[in-house]
This record gives structure tokens, C-alpha cells and sequence, in this order.
């Protein structure tokens, strides 16, 4: 039985024993062995937060351009899909310590699922959403690997996605580094502290910040604690940390990623207090996005999956329940927000 919009009340159980069930709100329907958006209100979207293939450590490399039957999602589709839970919790242990062997593995070895996470299959797997155009994130993770200048090449040279190059700030010459990526075509920067291990404020990411802002490109971060990252490494996170960096360069547009993720409140607060700072909000539970949908300001919260961890109708669910009645800003969140920003 499906629901109806109505129903969608704030105390229902959004728990789903597997990814096709999603087809019981009112805005989803499975067509042969896939989850499509079936109402036509819903879209165009565009998703702030999406990765081709994660890097392989050179000299493997993933062919971009492959198409395959099937997404492997790092997330499987017959998994637990709840809609109130940082998306992460959905893995439980054992799928964590299976996620974190397929990270580990698949980067040394270039096999695995990442396999799958190809330009095409994204495209296909957009279509069903009724998503029109992804900012394509690279991650620089100081390693050699041919990554960072496929994922521009590819997302560059198609018209649905636009490439975010990274630099890791602690390795040589982050400046000069992001001057070439930004030349080669990327029109943002990705930063994650807790994988580069870097504080926000780091004298060498000053200067990358300064050079987003005068090229007027973009910086998003991974920010806020998973709950699943090294303790040692979860410093680097903690939403106090960025904020002198949003502070002192309020010509730069920063993003944080997953609107702080378990610091989401925080998060919230810093988007409030400075114009410059953005909320993206792959992976935040339903609750947490209803918060951020009742608190934070309207015109800079932009929609993310972080695809290809996790399927994008988990993203959208939240977004469309919380935004249930409210059509102009679900098309803001879901749209509006996002084009403006990367000049679409």
C-alpha cells in the first residue's frame, strides 16, 4: 500500500528494508528492477555532492567512459535504507568494515566497485531522479594516481556535470596546483580535512581559499564528525575549527559538506552568522535536514547525495518530505540554490 502525501506525518517510521521500497511515498515508483521519481513536480535537480570512481593508486586507472549493466553502490540497494539516520548508520558493522575493505582495496588495487562508478552509469542512474546536472568532486589524497585529471577531463567535456578539482594542503605547491586543475577546467575546489588531515584554518589552505575567491569558484568541505573516521583524525572536523576561515576570507563561497553531518545544529549556526558559507546536505537524517529546512537560511542550502556511496532517492526522500507544502523551497534546495552557485 502507498502512502499519500498526507500521511507523511512527522511521527511515521521512514525505515525501508531495501532501497525499492522508497516506492511507498507518494513521489517514487519502481519500473522493472528499478527505483525511478514518478511525480513530474519533483525536479530538475542538480546534485552538489557527487564523486566519479574514488582514486586507484597509479598505476591502475578506471575507465570513466565504461558503462555496466548495474551501479555497484557502496550502500547495496537490498540494504536498510532509513531516512532518520546519518546515512552511514544504514551500513551497520558489518557493512562498515566491508565499505572501509572496498575503500582500502579497491584504491590499491583499482578493482571493485568503484568499477561501476562510471560517467555513464551516473547519468543513467541521474535520469531516474530527474537529476539534470552534478558537481563531480575530486579528492586529492597526496598519492600518485591519475584521478584528479580524469575526473576533470570527463565531468569537463560532458554538459551535465561540472568538475571540482582538489589539492591537498599539506603536499607541495596546493596554490599552484589548484591554478593548473582550475585551468584544465574545474570550476571548484574539494577539501577534506579529516582525510588530508588538515585544519581548516592551515596557513597553506589560506592561500587556496584566497585563489577560489578570486577566480570565483566554490570551496567545499567535508565537514563535521561521521562517527565512523579514526578518532585521531576527527579534530580536523569539529565545526569550530572552521569558522576562522570563513571569517577571514568572506569573498570566498564556502560549502559544508553534509551541513556538518553529526554537528549538524552547529553547522546550522555558522551558516546563519556568515553570508559566504553554504549548507550541502547528502547524508543528514530526516530529522536533522527538518531542522535544517526550519532554521537555516533558505537561499543557501543546496541538495547532495554523495553518490556513488549511497543511491540518490535516499537524499531526496528527506529533502521532499521536509519540504512537503512548501514547493518554492524544494525548488530552491533542490535546484535554484545550486545553479546560481556554480553559474548554471
Amino acid at each position: 500500500m502507498r502512502f499519500v502525501t498526507a500521511a507523511l506525518a512527522p511521527d511515521e517510521t521512514f525505515r525501508f528494508d531495501r532501497l525499492e521500497d522508497l516506492a511507498r511515498l507518494p513521489w517514487f515508483d519502481v519500473e522493472g528492477d528499478r527505483l525511478v521519481v514518478s511525480d513530474p513536480t519533483v525536479g530538475p535537480v542538480i546534485d552538489m555532492h557527487a564523486h566519479y570512481a574514488l582514486p586507484a593508486i597509479w598505476p591502475h586507472r578506471i575507465d570513466l567512459h565504461a558503462s555496466t549493466d548495474r551501479t555497484e553502490l557502496l550502500l547495496p540497494c537490498c540494504a536498510r535504507h532509513d531516512l532518520d539516520v546519518y546515512a552511514n548508520h544504514n551500513f551497520g558493522a558489518l557493512g562498515i568494515k566491508k565499505l572501509k575493505r572496498e575503500l582500502v582495496l579497491g584504491g590499491a588495487t583499482g578493482r571493485g566497485a568503484r568499477r561501476t562508478h562510471t560517467a555513464p552509469n551516473l547519468e543513467r542512474d541521474c535520469k531516474d531522479m530527474g537529476i539534470t546536472h552534478s558537481a563531480i568532486l575530486a579528492i586529492d589524497m597526496g598519492m600518485p594516481s591519475r584521478h584528479l585529471g580524469d575526473t576533470i577531463d570527463v565531468a569537463k567535456a560532458r554538459g551535465d556535470t561540472t568538475p571540482f578539482g582538489s589539492v591537498h594542503p599539506r603536499r607541495r605547491r596546493p596554490k599552484e596546483k589548484l591554478e593548473e586543475q582550475l585551468h584544465r577546467g574545474a570550476r571548484g575546489v574539494k577539501l577534506h580535512p579529516q582525510l588530508q588531515q588538515f585544519m581548516p584554518n592551515l596557513p597553506e589552505a589560506k592561500a587556496v581559499y584566497a585563489l577560489a575567491a578570486k577566480e570565483r569558484v566554490p570551496v567545499l568541505w567535508h565537514c563535521g564528525p561521521v562517527g565512523i573516521e579514526l578518532a585521531s583524525a576527527r579534530k580536523f572536523v569539529q565545526i569550530p575549527g572552521y569558522e576562522p576561515a570563513i571569517a577571514e576570507h568572506p569573498d570566498t563561497t564556502f560549502v559544508l559538506g553534509h551541513a556538518g553531518a553529526l554537528a549538524c545544529e552547529e553547522a546550522i549556526a555558522l551558516q546563519r552568522r556568515y553570508p559566504n558559507a553554504y549548507l550541502e546536505v547528502s547524508c543528514i537524517s530526516l530529522g536533522q535536514m527538518q531542522k535544517v529546512v526550519a532554521e537555516a537560511d533558505p537561499d543557501r542550502i543546496v541538495y547532495g547525495t554523495d553518490w556513488p556511496f549511497y543511491h540518490h532517492a535516499l537524499a531526496l526522500a528527506k529533502v521532499l518530505v521536509a519540504t512537503e507544502g512548501r514547493p518554492a523551497l524544494r525548488r530552491k534546495i533542490l535546484h535554484d540554490n545550486a545553479a546560481r552557485l556554480l553559474g548554471l
